[in-house]
């Protein structure tokens, strides 16, 4: 708490980007999971899904600590329900990590033939997409000192453009691969299906949450 408190007294975006650390060491670990899942080394998937739960914990507690000091403080040079938005956008990118370790340590998958490329491709352009919302908490220093405008603001600016465009091509790779899963039809048992099924969906909610950290900052940049 003490760490934060001074963090706080810096500048109020710097646990921000603290936070935006745990966060951005979740995404590291999603294609180190999903290479191990392609390669049936299910031990792996395990110790790497247990390292996401402990790292997303570790980033809950930053986030606790935030919202504690958040209560008590009086300015900021944006509104106080935007910036408890933009932590929460944060928090909701490692949450969707989370979720995925969670669901393939429920059984051990195998990976049809059939998705490998495409399922390949979403996993990095997801990771892309949230490395890019990563970029843009890192800055947030640089925008507070030229008050949210300038050439900084005109660059923040392309930059959440480039985010939602990624968020929609994520949206287009994965319903291509939900059509390419359920074509496979009876060759796959049903309780694999709904599985991958689930484990798609929250890939693509990874991009998704990390554009909400694009449109909260155009609200920065519009105030």
């Amino acid at each position: 708490m003490r760490s934060i408190l001074s963090m706080f007294s810096k500048s109020p975006f710097k646990p921000l980007g603290s936070h935006m650390d745990k966060v951005r060491a979740c995404v590291d670990q999603i294609e180190p999971l999903f290479k191990a899942l392609d390669e049936r080394n299910y031990d792996v998937v395990g110790e790497i899904s247990e390292m996401i739960v402990k790292l997303e914990h570790e980033a809950d507690k930053i986030k606790d600590d935030i919202r504690t000091h958040m209560r008590q403080t009086v300015f900021l040079p944006v509104d106080k329900k935007d910036f408890m938005h933009l932590l929460s956008a944060q928090d909701d990118i490692a949450d969707a990590v989370e979720d995925l370790a969670v669901l393939l340590r429920i059984k051990n998958l195998d990976t049809p033939e059939v998705i490998k490329d495409p399922l390949s491709e979403l996993v990095n352009h997801v990771v892309k997409t949230a490395y890019k919302g990563c970029d843009l908490i890192q800055e947030l220093e640089a925008l507070l000192e030229s008050s949210f405008g300038g050439a900084e603001a005109d660059k923040v600016d392309k930059a959440t453009q480039v985010l939602g465009t990624l968020e929609w091509e994520a949206d287009r790779k994965q319903f291509q691969l939900a059509q390419k899963l359920f074509s496979l039809g009876n060759q796959i048992d049903a309780a694999d299906l709904f599985l991958w099924n689930e484990v798609i969906k929250k890939l693509g909610a990874v991009a998704d949450k990390t554009e909400q950290i694009g449109k909260t900052l155009r609200i920065f940049l519009s105030q």
